[in-house]
């Protein structure tokens, strides 16, 4: 909800700004990863709202460091934060596209096998193949999936395209290899008039096989990552600072320049924040919806 009402905010910030001199921009490149992540706004609206974040993520960081300058410390540190935060904040809007797409394709192909398992189940009860799409596109546990479900509803509702013309125009545009490939052996079942049943059973074994490997190696992901937050997060922290303390003794209480407090008041405001952030950006990266 809150990200929403945040998203919707920028965008009309955007369109009062930023928008009126990217309104004309193309970016044929652009304009089809976000199209196939789905992006509801043409790339001038994009480009607009990426300018828009940045301004904005300077203008608060240069509020708060002149904040933290005059009322906790007089750091000359500060003045650097915010161009440090506006450069990650554009670094974040050039990638965004492909993070967003590589998280797509990801995501599609971990629902993938047990939405074969909910299409074979249908096309055994006799079901025409059209209907394997429709009850994807209508289900809310294949967030990415359904989308691209809804799209071959589209092409045939709104454009009159026949199923196997439908499922060719997907297979140009999804970005997932492994639903590229079921669409057009599915397909190429459709057009040879093979029995769709015993194809289905076929792709529904193989995916039940898939997923019970996909757990097995979500598992042991979740094991190796749980001791590597320990080590790193738990561990090493208190090692560092008893290693502080102890250097305390016998470096006149000043420490690469710094005073020993500054050094763990860095380090316990700055540096474990900024670490378990990136720890939890990595297992969101690791992750699928």
């Amino acid at each position: 909800m809150l990200r929403r009402f945040l998203s919707r905010k920028l965008h009309v910030l955007a369109d009062k700004t930023f928008y009126k001199l990217t309104e004309n921009v193309e970016n044929p490149a652009l304009k089809k990863k976000l199209g196939m992540i789905d992006y509801p706004y043409p790339e001038g609206m994009y480009i607009a709202i990426s300018l828009t974040a940045i301004a904005l993520t300077f203008i608060i960081s240069f509020i708060a460091s002149f904040l933290i300058f005059n009322l906790v410390m007089k750091s000359p540190i500060l003045f650097f934060v915010p161009f440090i935060a506006a450069i990650v904040a554009a670094v974040i809007a050039l990638i965004w596209p492909d993070f967003d797409l590589g998280r797509k394709k990801k995501t599609i192909e971990a629902n993938l096998p047990l939405a074969i398992l909910t299409m074979s189940t249908i096309t055994q009860a006799g079901a025409p193949p059209q209907y394997m799409f429709q009850t994807i596109a209508n289900n809310p546990e294949y967030p990415r999936l359904s989308k691209e479900c809804q799209k071959i509803q589209r092409f045939m509702n709104r454009l009159g395209l026949s199923l196997t013309k439908a499922i060719d125009k997907m297979t140009e545009i999804t970005p997932s290899p492994a639903f590229r490939t079921f669409l057009k052996e599915l397909n190429t079942t459709v057009k040879s008039g093979g029995d769709l049943r015993e194809f289905m059973a076929k792709r529904a074994e193989d995916a039940y096989f898939k997923y019970m490997m996909m757990l097995e190696r979500a598992a042991e992901r979740a094991e190796t990552m749980g001791e590597i937050y320990t080590i790193l997060m738990i561990a090493a922290p208190l090692f560092i600072f008893f290693t502080i303390m102890m250097l305390n003794m016998f470096s006149a209480g000043r420490l690469f320049g710094l005073t020993i407090n500054d050094v763990l008041f860095y380090g316990i405001f700055v540096g474990m924040p900024l670490a378990n952030l990136i720890f939890m950006f990595v297992m969101y990266l690791m992750s699928a919806e």
